[in-house]
Formats: structure tokens, sequence, C-alpha cells
């Protein structure tokens, strides 16, 4: 049975990675050379795929690889045995390293070999009775990735995925000491991606955080239309599937290109046109896919304008940025309110600023949402 023809609801493969060939050899040659990235970008664009082939690219050239998602984590015992467990996986193969070591009931065989592979980096900690102190645990964790790179002569690349949530799960304290460990790590380097960009931006950009300067700053470039029509009319094609120009262009124009909502659109077009035993891209279906592709996300924008916890006067503003009409021109509002307002669509990623006053959606269809919701 054939998969998903567009994927959706996760990290994509490779060949669906669209127009990213030159920035993906760009981070590879940074981190290759040592360099620790920052990747920016708005939110659900893909920054966990791209990260994912970087590290994917990095591992066929021989280097050891370790992907740690702390918006997964609740602990900071559970960030150190995450951390612990994907550093030591390019030793032993295994996934969940501390489990299988703490289980020595399994096989002598098996026990022998996995003994061997760890024997030099003191991996006992007390595990299997909990004697080890979270902290104490933690400190082992932060600088294994260094001990692994020295002892077996591989460079190391660690991924941090929702790298902002590392203070929920070990508390304020943790910035100071992952950096107090990573800057004096040699042959390692780090990928540091999150989802909240104003304080990603901030922990790496403001003089009083830890993590000044320790990471180039790099922002996610946006995918050319030529590219997403490219890749749409040959996915199509595969299933026997024709469109033409303007059908492809009025799904990007609808989604402004961005990933994960293309990719919803497509293939909400795609059942569609199943469902109605069609094989012709007409202007008609791709509005039933997109219309049926915000029925889809609409639980995720019913979450995102939750998160946002609007007053008022708050929805208001976002009314105004989706129409089009003027911000400050609200009755009764005050001034202040207004200008918390938009800086804090701004932190979201939620806007962005055109010019002068002038502000837009990051994400279109969340701007058709809100039209929708608020009328």
């Amino acid at each position: 049975m054939p998969g998903k023809l567009f994927p959706i609801g996760g990290p994509v493969a490779e060949e669906d990675i669209v127009d990213r060939e030159d920035f993906i050899t760009s981070l590879v040659t940074r981190l290759s050379e040592g360099q620790s990235v920052m990747l920016y970008g708005p939110r659900r664009i893909g920054k966990t795929s791209l990260a994912h082939e970087v590290l994917r690219q990095l591992k066929v050239k021989g280097f050891y690889i370790a992907s740690v998602d702390l918006f997964r984590l609740s602990s900071k015992r559970a960030l150190a045995v995450a951390l612990i467990n994907a550093c030591l996986e390019n030793r032993t193969g295994i996934r969940k390293t501390i489990d299988a070591w703490k289980d020595r009931t399994k096989t002598i065989a098996g026990t022998a070999k996995l003994a061997i592979k760890l024997q030099d980096l003191e991996l006992d900690l007390g595990l299997s009775q909990g004697e080890q102190s979270d902290e104490a645990l933690l400190d082992y964790a932060l600088n294994l990735p260094g001990v692994l790179a020295k002892r077996d002569k591989k460079p190391v690349v660690i991924l941090f995925d929702e790298f902002q949530d590392a203070c929920r799960v070990a508390g304020t304290g943790i910035y100071k000491k992952m950096r107090s460990y990573f800057q004096n790590q040699e042959d390692v380097a780090y990928l540091f991606l999150g989802s909240k960009e104003g304080m990603m931006k901030t922990l790496f950009a403001d003089k009083k955080e830890a993590f000044y300067r320790f990471a180039t700053i790099l922002p996610i470039p946006s995918i050319p239309e030529t590219a997403w029509a490219e890749y749409i009319a040959k996915k199509f094609r595969t299933r026997g599937i024709t469109s033409t120009p303007e059908a492809i262009k009025e799904i990007t124009r609808k989604t402004g290109g961005h990933p994960q909502d293309t990719m919803v659109v497509c293939s909400e077009l795609y059942y569609a046109l199943l469902e109605a035993g069609q094989n012709t891209i007409s202007l008609e279906f791709v509005r039933l896919g997109y219309d049926r592709a915000l029925l889809t996300l609409a639980p995720i924008y019913d979450e995102l304008l939750d998160d946002l916890n609007l007053s008022f006067t708050g929805r208001q503003v976002l009314k105004r940025i989706a129409t089009g009409t003027s911000i400050y021109s609200i009755e009764n509002a005050n001034p202040n309110e207004i200008k918390r307002t938009i800086d804090h669509l701004l932190a979201k990623t939620v806007i962005e600023k055109k010019g002068r006053g002038s502000y837009t959606f990051v994400e279109p269809m969340f701007r058709d949402y809100v039209l929708r919701e608020f009328f």
C-alpha cells in the first residue's frame, strides 16, 4: 500500500525537503568545522526536518551524532538520561543504553559486549539502585560529548530541539551549567533549535545570557515559489495526477509557501481528488483542499489563540492586522495596550513587520482562520 503522498505531522524524509540543499550544505560545513549554530524561523516551518537531515549527512561523514528534544522531557534527570542515551547510541547501537545497562539479566554474552563498549566511561554511577543524584548524573551527561570525542577520536555534533525549554526542565541555572561544559569541549559542535523565536534570540544575542555569542545565529531561508511548484507537480505526477501552473500557483499563493501548511493543503487536495475519482487539479479542487486543510489545522490554531491569551483589545488588534485596517484607531483602546499586543505577537512570531505601522501574518492560513473566527 502506498504511503502518504505529502508528509504531515512530523519530520519529513530527505526527498521531501524542498529547496534546502545549499542551506543544508552550509550547516553541515559549519558544524563539521566545529562551529555551533542556532537556527531560528517561524513555527512549523520544518526546522526539525532540516536538522535531522544535517545529522544524517554528518553521520555518513563519520561523525558521532546525538539528538535531544527538550519538549518531551520533564526533569533534570530525564534530560541527563536522554543526553547519555543519545551519545552512547553511537557506541552501542542501542537507543536506550542506560536501560540495557541496568537490565543485566538478558544474556551473559549481551552484558559482556555492552560492558566492553562502555568500560572506559565509568557508566555504573549507581544507576540500578538509583543512588546517583540528579545533579551528578547531569554533570556526567554534559561532560560526555567531550569525553567521547576525545577517547574515540570522533567529532561529535549534538542537536538540542526546543532548547528554550531547558530552563523548564532543569531550572534557570541550566544554561550557565551547560555553557561551562560546552565551551571547553574539543571536537564537539552544537545545533540549537527552538519554536519560541524571541526567547531563542534572547538566549544567544543578549549579553546578559550565558549563551551569548556561543553559536552563530542563522535564519532559515524561505522556499521560492518555483521550487514549490516543481515539487508539488512532480509529487502529483507520481500518482498520475496532472496539474496546470495556475492551479499550483494558487496553492502557494494561499499558503504563502509555509512548509507544513503547504503539505497539509496538498494532502487534502490529493484525498479530495481520490474521493471524487478525478486525476486533474482544477482551481475548484484547490479551493476544496484548502478549506479541508483549514479544518484539520483548526485545533492547532485554536491552541495558538489560547496560548496568545489576548484581551478583547488584543483580539481587535489581531483582527485589524488580518484585514489590513488601521491598528491604532480601535475605539476606546489604550495605545500602550495596542503596542504591548503588537510586541507580544511579534515575539510569538505570529506577525512580522513590513514597514512603519504595517504588519502581516507569518502564516497566511492562520490569518484566514482568524478572519473566519472573528467575523
